[in-house]
């Protein structure tokens, strides 16, 4: 009786997956976003980017990007002085040094004593922008929009993790444009992200975002999601402006790619648990709300029902159970036991292999070239994001300074 309930929930979770395969592809195509050109005022955004040790020549190269937007720009070196410096004031921008190293959270805070613009772009130090990013972010903020994301891409060094990379963001484009299309995204990426600055400003100066706290202590991590969460909270939308394609450099390596998911991992198992506590989740919307649980939970589906698989594999071999014991969904005709267990398995299987690969050629269609070997790393990124998601859980506590290339 055990083995054909465990079936059953493998059933029931297998055809929700499917949904949740099905909906994403579907809702990310008809996704149309809203803009207006009359809100374009170049001189009423700045541009905030904070540096810790980045390598000169991207930092170089972020900085003449920021520097063709046509608005002002500043950057606050954590601990980090020459040739950051030279380099920003060269560009036209204004560079606060904070001496002592605080991280990147007190860096955005020390830069927000010095905004008096409308609104302010926050960017990463190893992001690229397009020559229209500040004006194609600006024109998106119709209506009750309080914050807008960049479309993250990452540049193509030729290494497997920038191609591992670029499919985990593509994943991550198809999710949060079926997320637009219902109404909020689950996060506005730190790496590029524009916000009125009368909603953000306060939140970033106090104590809920400075000093952030998890289990009593102060964590670093968080900073997108703190500020994504403020601006729902408030009752403003969080929304992505896809035409606007911002670059960023990916890891070196393996390991260091590892270490930033698994970061990652840690920082958004502690915002779930938050938003749950706080009911946040429930305030974007129902498909908010379904989304947000069912990524989270989509890699622990995944574990459950492997290892289940090992287990029926193993006992059967062993005679634990007869393989007509397992399961039957239902009395089809006259198939025996062994048919209609059969029957289930090809369901299920073809169950997973299409919404899988619905959900597959969807992500394929945001790439831009080489899409069969961004596919072929991807299968490398998705199994360290498995393990991440796991592992980032039960070591959820862990985490305690902001982390570089």
């Amino acid at each position: 009786m055990f083995i054909r309930e465990v079936y059953l929930a493998i059933g029931i979770l297998t055809i929700a997956t499917l949904v949740y395969y099905l909906i994403n592809s579907y809702s990310s195509l008809r996704y149309t976003s809203k803009t207006d050109a009359s809100l374009v005022d170049l001189d009423d955004v700045t541009i905030v980017m904070p540096v810790y040790n980045e390598k000169i020549e991207i930092f170089t190269e972020s900085i003449e990007s920021v520097s063709r937007q046509g608005c002002k720009f500043i950057v606050v070196g954590d601990s980090s002085l020459e040739p950051y410096k030279t380099i920003v004031e060269e560009h036209g921008g204004e560079f606060i040094l904070q001496a002592v190293r605080q991280g990147q959270k007190k860096a955005i805070v020390r830069a927000m004593d010095h905004v008096s613009t409308g609104y302010v772009l926050l960017m990463d130090s190893d992001t690229v922008l397009p020559d229209s990013a500040v004006s194609g972010m600006m024109s998106h903020f119709v209506g009750n929009v309080g914050g807008v994301g960049a479309n993250l891409t990452i540049k193509k060094t030729g290494s497997p993790i920038s191609y591992a990379s670029e499919f985990v963001e593509r994943s991550r484009e198809v999710v949060f444009r079926a997320m637009s299309a219902h109404g909020n995204v689950m996060n506005l990426d730190g790496a590029c992200v524009m916000y009125k600055t009368d909603i953000i400003k306060p939140f970033i100066l106090s104590p809920d975002f400075s000093d952030f706290k998890f289990m009593g202590k102060a964590s670093p991590l968080g900073e997108d999601w703190l500020m994504t969460g403020h601006i729902i909270k408030k009752g403003y939308k969080a929304v992505k402006d896809y035409g606007t394609k911002v670059q960023c450099y990916p890891q070196e390596n393996a390991k260091k790619f590892f270490k930033q998911n698994l970061r990652w991992s840690r920082s958004n198992w502690i915002r779930f648990g938050r938003e749950l506590r706080e009911g946040t989740i429930f305030k974007a919307g129902k498909f908010y709300s379904f989304e947000m649980v069912y990524t989270f939970m989509l890699p622990f589906i995944a574990l459950g029902i492997g290892l289940f698989r090992l287990y029926t594999f193993v006992a059967f071999n062993h005679g634990a159970f007869r393989l007509e014991d397992l399961f039957t969904f239902a009395t089809i005709g006259d198939l025996s036991h062994i048919g209609r267990f059969i029957l289930a398995r090809i369901a299920l299987l073809a169950a997973n292999i299409g919404g899988s690969g619905i959900f597959l050629a969807t992500v394929m269609q945001r790439m831009s070239g080489e899409k069969l070997k961004t596919v072929g790393y991807g299968a490398f990124a998705l199994g360290m994001l498995f393990v991440t998601s796991i592992y980032g859980l039960l070591t959820f506590w862990k985490g305690k300074s902001w982390g570089t290339r």
